[in-house]
This record gives C-alpha cells, sequence and structure tokens, in this order.
C-alpha cells in the first residue's frame, strides 16, 4: 500500500541569506515553507532530514516539491542530493555523501501568478533504510534561474 506524505523532521537553510524560512501571503491565504531569493547568486541549499518509519510503504519513494511565487515568468532549478542513513550500522549523516536525482525546472507564466507548481523526483540514487533517515541537500541552482521574485517551497516523500 503506498503511504505519505511524510514532511521532513528537520530543515536548515545554508548560510548565505538567500534561503530562509518563509511564509507566503496571496488571495487571503498563506503558506509556511522553505524560502529562497529571486535570482540567488550561487547555488543555494536548503539542508533536510525525514526520519524513516520502520516498516517502508510499499511502491516507489518520490520527492515531491510544491512551489508557489508571486510571478508572471521565469525558471526556478532544483536537484535533490541525498543519502539513506542507517544509524544502527554506525553512518554518520554529516560526512556521508548526497548522491544528485538530478536539475528539475519548473516554470511560471503570465496568468499563472500564485499558481502551485508540483514536481515529482524519484529517489532512486540508492537504497532507503527502515527506521534510518534520508539525509537531503536540496539544492537552488543558480545556472539557468530566471525566476526573479522570491518563492516558497514544501517538499516531502511519498510512495506510490
Amino acid at each position: 500500500m503506498p503511504g505519505g506524505p511524510l514532511f521532513p523532521s528537520s530543515a536548515v537553510p545554508d548560510t548565505s541569506g538567500e534561503v530562509f524560512p518563509v511564509v507566503h501571503a496571496a488571495g487571503g491565504g498563506y503558506r509556511e515553507g522553505l524560502g529562497v531569493i529571486g535570482g540567488p547568486t550561487a547555488d543555494r541549499i536548503w539542508h533536510l532530514e525525514f526520519d524513516l518509519p520502520p516498516a517502508l510503504p510499499s511502491g516507489v519513494c518520490r520527492l515531491v516539491l510544491v512551489v508557489v511565487a508571486d510571478a508572471a515568468s521565469g525558471a526556478a532549478k532544483v536537484n535533490p542530493k541525498w543519502t539513506a542513513i542507517d544509524p544502527s550500522a554506525g553512518d554518520n549523516a554529516f560526512t556521508a555523501s548526497r548522491l544528485p536525482e538530478g536539475t528539475t525546472t519548473l516554470t511560471w507564466s503570465a496568468g499563472h501568478e500564485n499558481d502551485d507548481k508540483l514536481a515529482s523526483v524519484v529517489l532512486d540514487a540508492t537504497s532507503l533504510t527502515p527506521g534510518g533517515t534520508v539525509v537531503m541537500d536540496l539544492v537552488f541552482e543558480a545556472s539557468g534561474w530566471t525566476l526573479a521574485v522570491e518563492s516558497t517551497w514544501k517538499a516531502y516523500l511519498i510512495w506510490s
């Protein structure tokens, strides 16, 4: 049976000041999330951790990203780099190499300001460990980033 959503147990921005906790307000609604400045000057990272359940759901694990921006044009680029940590095996979350899943591009166009953009990334760079942890660097890539306004991101895992 598929499962999720599983939200991060920890979300820490890099020290650049270009990624930050944010609340997006539009049309009387609000969304808290992972903020990214419009036009980052270099690759910027949100460091995420997901605590996995003792028994993993069946299906393929996916990272789902939901992003909103008050923009009529532009593109944002993100590359999740992650690994699975098994604490019972003595794995070290601080030194473990993160494996990239590849760049995903989300685009905005006129008439879609404040619409949700959705990306689903299969996490298959390595295997998950039941009861372990996924450590992830959600890398927002400056190269090719043309979104000129702040964006607000949600990230979670699902199995489908």
